[in-house]
C-alpha cells in the first residue's frame, strides 16, 4: 500500500510538469524567431538602437501615415530591457514600448492625417539609457 501511495504521487507530479511544461510561453518554435510585424507601418525606416548606460541614442525613423506603427529595437547587449519611462510624448502620434523577443521595441503611431516631423524621447531601465526618436512622416 505505501508503494501505491508513492507511485502515484509521483505520477502526479510527473503529469503536472508535462501539463505546465506544454502551457509555457514559448520563446521560439523549432529554433525559429518569429517578429510580430502585424500592424505596421507601409512604409517604415528605423535601425536598432543599443544605447549606453546614462546616454542617448538618436533614432532618425521615416513612417508613413496609414494608420500604422514604426517601431525601434533597442537592446541592451543582446538583451531586452526591463521596463521604460516616456520622457517626452510626440506631439503628433503616440508610443507604445513593449518587448518583442530579445528586444524592447518602441513602436510609434502617428496621428490620422498627420504629416511633418515629430520627436519623442524614452527612459530606458535599467541603466538610464534614453531613445530620442525624430520622426519625419509622410502621406
Amino acid at each position: 500500500m505505501k508503494h501505491t501511495r508513492l507511485n502515484l504521487a509521483w505520477l502526479g507530479l510527473a503529469a503536472t510538469a508535462l501539463l505546465a511544461q506544454g502551457c509555457a510561453p514559448q520563446a521560439s518554435w523549432n529554433g525559429v524567431f518569429k517578429m510580430d510585424l502585424a500592424g505596421a507601418a507601409r512604409v517604415c525606416v528605423a535601425a536598432t538602437a543599443s544605447p549606453p548606460d546614462g546616454q542617448t541614442s538618436v533614432v532618425q525613423m521615416q513612417v508613413s501615415n496609414e494608420g500604422g506603427w514604426c517601431g525601434v529595437n533597442a537592446t541592451r547587449g543582446g538583451v531586452p530591457f526591463e521596463s521604460y519611462l516616456l520622457a517626452a510624448r510626440p506631439a503628433h502620434g503616440k508610443i507604445y514600448a513593449h518587448r518583442v523577443g530579445g528586444y524592447t521595441r518602441i513602436d510609434y503611431t502617428p496621428d490620422t492625417g498627420f504629416a511633418g516631423t515629430d520627436t519623442f524621447a524614452v527612459r530606458l531601465i535599467p541603466g538610464n539609457a534614453a531613445i530620442q526618436g525624430a520622426v519625419s512622416v509622410t502621406r
